[in-house]
């Protein structure tokens, strides 16, 4: 005999239907989040490696999703934890939060302030990292070959003279585009965050501080994808 549904339940499904209360974690942030981890399983450290199931804290407002991972990060400090920020288009921003710290409070603190006015929800989700995908780069379709071409006239107006442009192959939904770049007075590597839905795909620009070229090199050539 199957069990009658609990009032909390026939109260939670009619908030939902309505729209007064909306799905904690947003599920296209969810999506967003899983890709993510897939993504930075290709790097050579993801903040998130030797992890199987991942316990986060989620912070929403408005279209902004936050989730603060309550795991201890092998390589970091005992006291900092992992966080990252989502819109409807791509991740916006994170970082690490201080235990020491209100973990809404360290979330909120990455946030724009253009969502300062809407309600604030909180709830929790377990992520398995195991059931993650592999990161593959998208199909190459209209879109994405569009993608590039845009891309492309992006990175030639802020490198003037670019002789060569080639890029590390790349899905629709990643964080950032790597690129290695032939100048006339020698080679460079750069990185952009990286939104394929927006007008501008390439916004906050920046290099690699320490990190070998070689291995910058061979990240790139081992997917790559020429734009020029």
């Amino acid at each position: 005999m199957r069990k009658a549904p609990s009032v909390a339940c026939i109260l939670a499904s009619l908030l939902i239907t309505t729209g007064v209360w909306a799905a904690c974690p947003d599920p296209g942030a969810l999506s967003l989040f899983r890709h993510q981890i897939a993504y930075e399983t290709t790097e050579e450290a993801p903040p998130l490696r030797g992890q199987g199931l991942v316990h986060a804290n989620v912070w929403m407002r408005g279209p902004v999703t936050g989730f603060y991972i309550r795991e201890p990060l092998k390589g970091f400090v005992p006291k900092v934890r992992m966080s990252y920020l989502f819109g409807e288009d791509g991740p916006i921003g994170g970082g690490t939060c201080s235990v020491e710290k209100d973990w809404r409070e360290c979330l909120a603190q990455f946030a724009d302030q253009s969502v300062s006015g809407f309600p604030i929800a909180t709830c929790t989700a377990t992520i398995d990292i195991r059931s993650i995908r592999p990161w593959e780069p998208s199909a190459d379709d209209e879109q994405k070959r569009r993608v590039a071409s845009e891309l492309r006239l992006e990175i030639e107006a802020k490198w003037h003279g670019a002789q060569e442009i080639v890029i590390r192959d790349f899905d629709l939904k990643d964080p950032q585009i790597v690129m290695y770049l032939k100048m006339t007075d020698g080679d460079y590597y750069q990185g952009c965050g990286f939104h394929a839905g927006r007008e501008r795909h390439c916004e906050g620009w920046h290099s690699f501080g320490q990190a070998p070229v070689s291995k910058l090199r061979r990240w790139i050539f081992a997917r790559p994808s020429r734009l020029k």
